[in-house]
C-alpha cells in the first residue's frame, strides 16, 4: 500500500513524503521511504538491507548460543509475538493500595493476538487482561488491566502475550548477533507508597 497523507495532511519529510510503501507484517525495513519510482524484479533483491544487514539465523529461534555465529542466516521475514505496558514507566511512583488502570499493547506477525497475560509478582503469578478491540491481523491489540498494590514497596510488572497460533513471549532472551527480534517479557518497576 502507498501512504501519502498521515493525520489528514501531507505525508511529513521524516515519515516519508512524498510518498512511502507500507508493508503489513514486515518490519519498517521494508516501508520504504521517499518513493517515486517502483522497479519489479524477477529475482529477489539483494541490496545492502536485505545482503548483509537485517538477517537473523536461519532457524525457527531465529537464535543462536550467545557468542556464536549462526551458519546461515535469511532477511528478517517475521514479526514475533510482543507485548508492552504503555502507561507506567519503569521506576514510577503510585499509592499503595489504590487502584490504577495498567495500560498496554500486543502485536504479533499476522496471527492475532488471543491473550495477554499480567503479573504484579515477576511473573510469579499472571492473571489475563481484557483485550481491546481485533482492529485485524497486523494491527497492535491495546490491554488493560487494574492492578492496586496492597502494600507499599517495590513491585516487578510483567506482561505477555499468546497469539493464535500459541506462539508466545519467552521469559528469557532468544540471542542473535545482531539482537533482531527480541520479544523477551520485559519488566517494569515501580514502587507503591
Amino acid at each position: 500500500m502507498l501512504a501519502y497523507e498521515m493525520n489528514g495532511g501531507d505525508l511529513p519529510m521524516l515519515n516519508g513524503f512524498p510518498l512511502r510503501l507500507v508493508v503489513p507484517g514486515h518490519y519498517g525495513t521494508y516501508w520504504i521511504k521517499h518513493l517515486h519510482e517502483i522497479t519489479v524484479l524477477e529475482e529477489t533483491f539483494n541490496g545492502y538491507w536485505m545482503n548483509p544487514a537485517y538477517r537473523i539465523p536461519d532457524n525457527a529461534g531465529a537464535a543462536v548460543d550467545p557468542g556464536t555465529t549462526p551458519a546461515k542466516t535469511v532477511p528478517i521475514m517475521r514479526y514475533n509475538v510482543r507485548s508492552f505496558i504503555t502507561s507506567i514507566a519503569d521506576g514510577a511512583r503510585v499509592k499503595a493500595g489504590a487502584s490504577v488502570t495498567v495500560k498496554g499493547i500486543a502485536f504479533d506477525g499476522g496471527h492475532g493476538i488471543r491473550q495477554v497475560l499480567f503479573s504484579s509478582h515477576s511473573g510469579k503469578s499472571w492473571r489475563d487482561a481484557e483485550l481491546g478491540k481485533d482492529w485485524g491481523k497486523y494491527s497492535f491489540r491495546e490491554w488493560t488491566i487494574p492492578f492496586a498494590p496492597p502494600r507499599a514497596g517495590a513491585f516487578d510488572l510483567k506482561v505477555k502475550a499468546a497469539n493464535r497460533v500459541g506462539q508466545s513471549q519467552p521469559m528469557e532472551p532468544l540471542w542473535n548477533p545482531a539482537g533482531y527480534m527480541r520479544n523477551v517479557v520485559e519488566t517494569v518497576r515501580v514502587a507503591a507508597a
